[in-house]
């Protein structure tokens, strides 16, 4: 019988997390790379901003890189993961994490704040699964999370373009979890509830807001980061083979009241 421990083991996997240089996906990369994979952080920073997140992963022991990338921008992602498989090698598991956020009322939702979200929100995302399902298939083996929200459910009109994007984006990875399990690979998604992440610190350094906030939240507190790593370590290992097409809610129930907005 395989040990509970050895479920986890990703030694000799390699990993591309894209927005993980802080908050849920550096948690996340935490959590694959204590368990033996190696990572490649992703994020818009400049490589000397990043370094103190390569240089932490590092000290698990494990092979760490970073690819500076700005995925609205047309290309970006088909550059990012040649960028990674040049680093790491081979890409055995994708955590498509990074997202952009804007706050606007719905009726006042431009074409360019549209275009600049779906670009990054879901279009790359796309991209990269498409360029990491064909080598995943190759091999037969493969992980492919991406980081929704919790506002594909819970809607807030402010959040309209975001929440919709976050929907199409479980929609497509439950779609492909029929077309492609079979050849080894799992498809799942996680969606996170209100998080104390660096998008979110101004807003909850408000107490009525952070107030307002846990009200909504029946587990009453806010999420860490590494709230998030258990579920991604689980779907990101053996431990997780047998699950695929789901939906994940990390929301302390957040989707279980109604958003009041």
């Amino acid at each position: 019988m395989t040990s509970s421990s050895n479920r986890f083991d990703l030694t000799g996997r390699a990993a591309l997390i894209t927005g993980s240089t802080q908050g849920i996906g550096f948690a996340m990369a935490e959590a694959l790379a204590d368990s033996g994979a190696s990572i490649v952080l992703n994020g818009t920073s400049d490589p000397e901003v990043a370094q103190p997140a390569v240089d932490a992963l590092k000290k698990s022991g494990q092979d760490a890189w970073y690819c500076q990338s700005d995925l609205s921008q047309p290309g970006a992602a088909h550059d990012l993961y040649e960028q990674a498989v040049a680093r790491a090698g081979h890409i055995d598991i994708l955590i498509s994490n990074a997202s952009v956020q804007r706050f606007t009322p719905f009726l006042d939702v431009t074409e360019e704040e549209m275009d600049f979200q779906f670009a990054t929100n879901f279009k790359a995302s796309l991209v990269l699964i498409q360029l990491a399902c064909a080598a995943m298939q190759k091999k037969g083996w493969g992980r492919i999370v991406t980081v929704g929200s919790v506002q594909e459910e819970n809607y807030n009109s402010k959040y309209a373009v975001y929440g919709a994007l976050k929907a199409a984006q479980t929609h497509l990875v439950k779609g492909l979890s029929k077309t492609y399990s079979k050849d080894g690979i799992t498809f799942n998604n996680i969606a996170p509830g209100a998080f104390d992440t660096v998008r979110n610190k101004e807003y909850f350094a408000n107490p009525d807001n952070l107030a307002k906030m846990v009200a909504k939240i029946p587990t009453g507190r806010v999420g860490q980061p590494d709230d998030c790593a258990g579920a991604a370590l689980l779907l990101c290992s053996d431990a997780g083979k047998y699950i695929t097409g789901a939906n994940l809610f990390v929301d302390g129930g957040m989707r279980h009241k109604p958003d009041p907005e």
